[in-house]
């Protein structure tokens, strides 16, 4: 089974090492790693040339932002898994795209597993767990979703739910998820494991300003796809959340055996 990771990057010289690395050390024989960069201006391309998979895809060209880029991405993917991993963030085990590929061999329509958020300056220490489950579609309403950064979806789920819409500034990996559950139908397979280590600080991370947004956008898609979409509800979401701040992720850091050692990632 091929799996295409898809990284977008942007000035990410410091730390797209780390992505590319934990790309590199995944012990699943067909790994297709494709890097879409929006023309970065630093030491991005040298940095990629020199930590990436063999035979990764690098493509530098000016796009129309964060989601026009991903959508490139899926347009190049040949994996029959695709997923994304963004340019700050890393696989924490080398065993993560196996065990993708292994819960995929057991039906669903993609998979689902979880993610330990990091401070951006300290990766060995954490901040709050995202786990993949317990999930289901009725918690859309309160715009939560499976974390994306830890989410696999079948090459013909992806086709079906269609692409991001760019037009969405922050939230439309919600959007693809309120389409692929509550649209679409489709069911996703949840894996204890945490796959991914996030650095804090990403566009839907950045204040208040940007979760009043993100919650704006959110109650948009509600509404756009025919769901309930009450922007107390959605707000309610951030009570639940502070669940993930005291419960400890599981499987993180992993086993030694299967963990991804770099310079910046110690301790």
């Amino acid at each position: 089974m091929r799996v295409s990771v898809i990284t977008v990057a942007w000035n990410a010289a410091a730390t797209i090492a780390d992505t590319c690395i934990s790309v590199a050390a995944q012990d699943l024989g067909d790994v297709e790693h494709i890097i879409i960069d929006g023309g970065s201006r630093d030491d991005t391309a040298a940095i990629v040339a020199a930590n990436a998979r063999p035979g990764h895809i690098f493509i530098s060209e000016p796009d129309k932002g964060l989601y026009d880029a991903m959508n490139k991405g899926v347009a190049r993917a040949t994996g029959d898994l695709i997923g994304f991993l963004n340019a700050d963030d890393f696989f924490c085990r080398s065993d993560a795209l196996s065990l993708v590929a292994a819960a995929a061999a057991r039906g669903g329509d993609a998979v689902s597993g979880g993610v330990a958020i990091v401070h951006a300056s300290d990766p060995g220490r954490l901040s709050r767990a995202y786990p993949a489950a317990p999930f289901w579609s009725w918690m859309l309403r309160f715009a939560h979703m499976p974390p994306h950064p830890g989410f696999y979806a079948r090459r013909d789920a992806m086709a079906r739910v269609g692409g991001f819409d760019p037009a969405i500034r922050i939230g439309a990996d919600f959007d693809w998820m309120t389409r692929f559950f509550a649209v679409h139908h489709l069911r996703a397979r949840a894996i204890p494991e945490t796959l991914v280590t996030l650095r804090d600080g990403g566009l839907s991370n950045q204040g208040f300003s940007s979760r009043r947004q993100i919650n704006a956008e959110a109650r948009a898609t509600l509404r756009r796809h025919g769901l309930l979409a009450l922007t107390p509800l959605i707000w309610a979401k951030y009570a639940v959340k502070m669940l993930q701040f005291v419960l400890p992720p599981k499987h993180w850091p992993a086993p030694s055996a299967v963990r991804i050692s770099s310079a910046s990632q110690a301790g």
